[in-house]
């Protein structure tokens, strides 16, 4: 395992293993003083090496857990104390059950470290029993330390698997939340990208039309030049008129790529629409108030598709029976499309709710410089707003 200089793992471990050295170390000095020199070397070098296994527990946890194991190996190897007490009675052989929870929750080793702690309990067991200083053995306090051995190693086993386990199961979750929201960033793309697809094959008619026209004139103006200036001024005239919107309407959608040969349907006549709705059982009305201009083709577009949408959505999630609004307010300059149903309404995402038509929508808004907001709530419906400047055709 990599170490990034200086870890918080091994700044906390650090800490932690200091305060076990001192509060623990000290008992242990004042346990062994007046021990023969092999005593009391031997608990030093096993109390630092088990500080040493406490500092690196997360960072090596394998590696702390063997080295710990061998300390503690030492210890019941280790002659009595004074008055007959085994060595690895001391404190510090609390530190065995943490560095064993450290293993199991930062490795995959379950089963193996658990085996020798338990080997482990059972061999100090019997160096208590073998070790006992008066002949009868006082079978309550040796019990009392087996099963506070056995208890040990066992609680620490169980501590650690149910960390691993809440690990991994949280380190799922966020994968499959990340996931999720690379998924529905890819479908957005895509759904953006369908839309600009649809555009450009719109633009791609537009375009076509538009450029017959200006030639067509053009070669008048050209052939009636000489005997009617004045005609062949206005053939002129229209051609650039027809030319400067065509110029107009595809700078609001530059850039867009147009692909495939499939064959889609674009804008046409709203009343034509709304009957469409009508005739397949659904009640829309539509609503125009100020005075109607003549908007471009990309607009008519936008607006053809919002209401066209707006209301197959409400169709599809309420059901044939929704009555749907559809309102044309145009301003001075602007004009506002509202479509509004008088469905439950939700509280939930409108861009699942609606599908990728909602994505789509606001995109062709954008490409034409509008604004678009879609508001739902529980008993109040939901209504789609576009609203975008108008342009002289």
């Amino acid at each position: 395992m990599r170490i990034s200089w200086p870890d918080h793992r091994l700044v906390l471990d650090g800490v932690l293993a200091l305060l076990v050295f001192a509060l623990a170390g000290g008992t242990s000095l004042v346990a062994i003083r007046g021990a023969v020199p092999l005593l009391w070397y031997g608990i030093l070098g096993v109390s630092v090496g088990l500080t040493a296994c406490l500092v690196f527990r997360r960072v090596w946890p394998t590696a702390a857990f063997v080295a710990g194991s061998a300390c503690m190996l030492v210890l019941v190897a280790l002659p009595d104390m004074t008055g007959g007490v085994s060595p690895v009675l001391l404190p510090f052989s609390l530190v065995y059950p943490v560095l064993l929870y450290s293993v199991v929750a930062c490795t995959e080793w379950s089963a193996l470290p658990v085996l020798c702690g338990l080997l482990g309990a059972v061999i100090v067991m019997l160096r208590v029993v073998f070790g006992y200083p008066d002949p009868a053995v006082d079978w309550l306090t040796v019990g009392v330390l087996g099963a506070g051995a056995v208890g040990s190693v066992l609680a620490a086993w169980a501590l650690g698997r149910y960390r691993r386990i809440r690990v991994a199961y949280v380190r799922s979750l966020e994968e499959r939340a990340a996931q999720a929201e690379r998924l529905r960033e890819q479908q957005v793309r895509e759904a953006i990208s369908a839309e600009r697809r649809l555009i450009a094959r719109e633009i791609h008619d537009v375009a076509a039309h538009s450029l017959a026209v200006v030639l067509a004139q053009a070669d008048t103006a050209r052939l009636v030049f000489d005997r009617d200036p004045d005609k062949a001024r206005a053939m002129i005239g229209t051609a650039l008129e027809v030319g400067r919107e065509a110029m107009g309407e595809m700078r609001s959608m530059l850039g867009v790529l147009r692909s495939g040969d499939e064959t889609v349907a674009t804008g046409g006549d709203l009343p034509e629409l709304v009957e469409t709705f009508r005739g397949a059982g659904a009640e829309v009305e539509l609503v125009s108030t100020g005075t109607p201009r003549e908007i471009s083709t990309a607009q008519r577009h936008a607006v053809y598709r919002i209401v066209q949408e707006s209301v197959t959505n409400a169709v599809k999630h309420v059901g044939p029976e929704v009555a749907c609004r559809v309102a044309l307010d145009w301003g001075a300059d602007r004009l506002t499309v509202t479509v509004s149903d008088d469905g439950p309404g939700t509280t939930a995402d409108l861009a699942a709710r609606g599908g990728y038509g909602i994505v789509g929508m606001a995109e062709r808004m954008r490409q034409i410089g509008g604004d678009f907001v879609v508001r739902s709530a529980p008993g109040a419906g939901t209504a789609v707003r576009a609203e975008f400047g108008l342009s002289a055709r």
